[in-house]
């Protein structure tokens, strides 16, 4: 497999900036030509219209380099797709799908998150029974159509929906992965009818079986299709044509034009250029397995890279499916911003729900004199983590005045001083997080001992010892810019196509060993439909051919199964003995002579890598001069004096002397523990290691 770290720079102007745009804060990096940081800028986001903290964002970064006159290019990371569907604000769409199976939303896999809840509640889907037309077609899961599509029935659909008032349709027919060609013909008459309506056809956006992923996929895609059309076309307007790409879910960027027709792509671009981020940033410091620790002001999310960032094509939004390939993240509602509470148990819980950019947590100074909610970045407060004052970013300080108020509530409500309030606020919150991390590792048989923790987001390095200590890890990374790592990464990830289309055939065991499915007619065929589609996209993105890196790989699972595993097809082994060993690996054994369906072929079309450099060297600085300082801390009830460090003034070499200390950064903070020692890399990341106690 190329190496794609070598390839050739994107073909972008020279400067770009790199935007994450979060629940609390939208962060913005600049790189210069020669992909080094020029300059970097967090504020508040604007939940009430996001594209105005972006262009905002933008003008501060380009006053800090006079003389740049020309806009930079722009890779964006948006969570308005996300956020359209979590707060149920998507646009009014219809569903069309064929007659009998118009239920297939309300009936789902009819799974039971909560086993033992005796009065289960489920949210209804994006759009409701009285908006789904069904179709009196059918075509069988070979493509043979058992009843025709008459003109007399388009009109008949298209009527209906011209009566519904709405701005979307999906489309999704039985087995249209299989033949599509009512799909179309229906779309066509869609589209001439309602020309201002957004078009979803599960046939381009999914052609692939079981109805129920499939039809939620194109819902979701429909239903966030106008939010996002206004979104990325005022920001295209201002920022000039072509300038624009957007992060997409599967770790690399596409450009507008096709996140207008498929938004949904787009439903975990922040949290994925975190983990291109965390994964630039720990090639360059010689780590090959890492756990990405992101924690944000509303979320944190974990992903596991081993040698690489591993994708799945199953995830999930607001327990809507979404089967599109995505970088493989778990995501937990544990944030910088999220909410202390008490239950109705008495019992102390931290999130999911979060105070967002506004209110704000209470050491913000926004809530008023009178803070009404407390949450994980008062705690840290309160135990002199964020000294009072310490400036957030280029527009907030810390008030521990307020932090103290907020967090004195739950305090009572416990009967506790205010300082084991935070630390059990805490000590909650870390739990959740500890479980997450587990998630990604433990529960899927690896040892999170074994790797790296890469820890960035605004409240990442807050965390980070305090959840090694837990899970028995060893080592951490801190990058560079860690708080602002995600918008990093967005300029770090290649362009990104992904393509598939269903197979179904299935490949008997001869007593000696299996066909190779790549010289079965159907399994060539939909392979090379993939590589034309491919090259389609990457010529439509002007990527020169020379540039251009493609990997094809088949979904295979045994007969009888229910779920498939995805091979890459290289040039050495077959891909069913590639099959036979990664099933051996993931579940322990390997049936021998059982027969294997090649359920799907894939493919990802690449373009170049983009120039990215993780840090500065500094070398030549002056080393023996630090800026070292001493703050109050609480730590276990007690008030200590703990160092405080100013990362700006460490250079290659540092060692710092073990912990407890305090270190500072313009959109970060860390904490480091007793036990664990600090020293800075050659590009200005600091690796955090622990130390066991001497016994004496």
């Amino acid at each position: 497999m190329p190496d794609r770290e070598d390839k050739p720079s994107i073909p972008m102007p020279p400067w770009r900036v790199g935007v994450d745009t979060g629940g609390t804060f939208t962060d913005l990096v600049l790189l210069d030509g020669h992909g080094r940081v020029a300059a970097t800028h967090k504020r508040l986001s604007t939940p009430d219209d996001p594209g105005r903290a972006v262009l905002e964002g933008i003008a501060a970064l380009m006053d800090q380099v006079p003389g740049r006159g020309q806009l930079p290019g722009v890779v964006h990371g948006s969570t308005v797709a996300t956020n359209a569907v979590l707060e149920g604000k998507g646009a009014r769409a219809a569903l069309v799908t064929t007659a009998g199976f118009e239920d297939v939303l309300y009936l789902a896999r009819q799974d039971r998150p909560a086993l033992y809840d005796l009065v289960p509640h489920k949210d209804p889907p994006p759009i409701p029974r009285e908006r789904t037309v069904g179709v009196a077609e059918r075509i069988n899961y070979a493509g043979q159509v058992l009843q025709a599509l008459t003109e007399a029935e388009i009109d008949r659909v298209v009527a209906q929906l011209k009566s519904l008032d709405i701005a979307a349709v999906a489309i999704c027919l039985l087995h249209s992965y299989a033949h599509d060609a009512h799909e179309r013909g229906l779309a066509e008459a869609i589209r001439a009818a309602l020309p201002g309506v957004h078009l979803t056809v599960s046939s381009e956006v999914l052609p692939e079986m079981r109805e129920y992923e499939r039809t939620s996929t194109c819902v979701v895609n429909a239903v966030v299709g106008p939010t996002m059309s206004r979104y990325l076309g005022a920001l295209d307007r201002v920022l000039g044509n072509g300038r624009l790409r957007i992060m997409a879910s599967g770790g690399g960027t596409l450009p507008t034009r096709v996140v207008v027709e498929r938004p949904v792509e787009t439903v975990m671009s922040g949290p994925a250029g975190g983990v291109i981020g965390a994964w630039a940033m720990a090639r360059a410091a010689g780590e090959s397995r890492i756990i990405g620790f992101d924690m944000g002001g509303t979320s944190t999310d974990v992903s596991l890279c081993d040698h690489g960032p591993t994708r799945t094509t199953e995830t999930k939004i607001n327990a809507m499916p979404i089967r599109l390939p995505v970088i493989d993240i778990h995501t937990v509602g544990a944030g910088g911003g999220s909410i202390a509470w008490i239950d109705a148990g008495g019992a102390l819980r931290v999130g999911p729900q979060s105070a967002g950019a506004d209110p704000g947590p209470a050491c913000y100074g926004r809530q008023g004199e009178n803070p009404c909610i407390t949450t994980v970045t008062d705690a840290h407060a309160v135990l002199g983590h964020l000294r009072d004052g310490r400036q957030l970013g280029d527009s907030l300080a810390v008030d521990h005045a307020a932090a103290i108020a907020a967090v004195g509530s739950i305090a009572a409500q416990l009967q506790l001083t205010i300082e084991e309030a935070a630390e059990g606020i805490l000590r909650v919150a870390d739990a959740a997080m500890a479980r997450a991390i587990q998630r990604v590792s433990v529960q899927r048989g690896y040892d999170a001992r074994a790797y790296t923790l890469v820890a960035f987001g605004g409240a990442g390095g807050l965390h980070a010892c305090r959840l090694a200590d837990l899970l028995g890890m060893t080592r951490v990374l801190i990058p560079v810019h860690g708080g602002l790592l995600s918008a990093y990464g967005m300029l770090a990830a290649p362009p990104r196509y992904a393509f598939s289309l269903a197979v179904l055939q299935t490949f008997m065991h001869d007593g000696e060993q299996y066909a190779n499915p790549l010289q079965h007619p159907s399994v060539e065929h939909a392979l090379n439909q993939l590589e034309q589609l491919a090259d389609q996209a990457l010529r439509d993105d002007g990527i020169a051919p020379a540039d251009r890196t493609l990997h094809p790989a088949l979904d295979l699972r045994f007969a009888g199964q229910s779920y498939e595993i995805t091979v890459p097809i290289g040039h050495v082994r077959p891909p069913i003995d590639r099959f036979l060993d990664e099933h051996h690996r993931l579940y322990g054994y390997a049936p021998t002579g059982r027969a294997i369906e090649v359920v799907a072929a894939r493919i990802e079309a690449l373009g170049p890598v983009p120039t990215v450099t993780p840090g500065d060297t500094n070398l030549g600085r002056d080393t023996t001069a630090l800026n070292k300082d001493s703050c109050e801390v609480f730590e276990h009830g007690q008030k200590q004096s703990w160092k405080r460090w100013d990362r700006d003034a460490l250079t290659h070499g540092t060692q710092l002397p073990a912990g407890p200390a305090i270190l500072e950064e313009y959109a970060a903070t860390t904490v480091i523990p007793r036990c664990w020692s600090a020293r800075v890399l050659y590009d200005g990341q600091i690796l955090l290691e622990k130390k066991e106690p001497t016994r004496g």
